[in-house]
């Protein structure tokens, strides 16, 4: 086998993986933009948890707050019946 034939198949080579590159280009670019999308969607998540958490915090920082002045009224706190 000559030099020129080895260069042949090489260059074949190389010109059917561009190919399969190129064929296989547009399932790899839906599949980044995929895992840009669920990213997104992580980071919109993440932050909807700490609303969450802040809000419930705020809302049980107020209970307790309001339910301290409520029994520290002067008629005494409350008890069980």
């Amino acid at each position: 086998m000559d030099q020129a034939t080895i260069v042949n198949y090489a260059l074949g080579y190389i010109a059917v993986a561009i190919a399969v590159f190129v064929m296989f280009l547009p399932a790899l670019a839906s599949l980044g933009l995929l895992l840009l999308v669920a990213g997104a969607v992580q980071v919109i998540v993440l932050l909807l948890q700490a609303v969450a958490t802040a809000l419930y915090r705020a809302v049980l920082r107020a209970y307790h707050y309001l339910l301290d002045k409520w029994q520290s009224r002067p008629r005494g706190r409350l008890t069980a019946h």
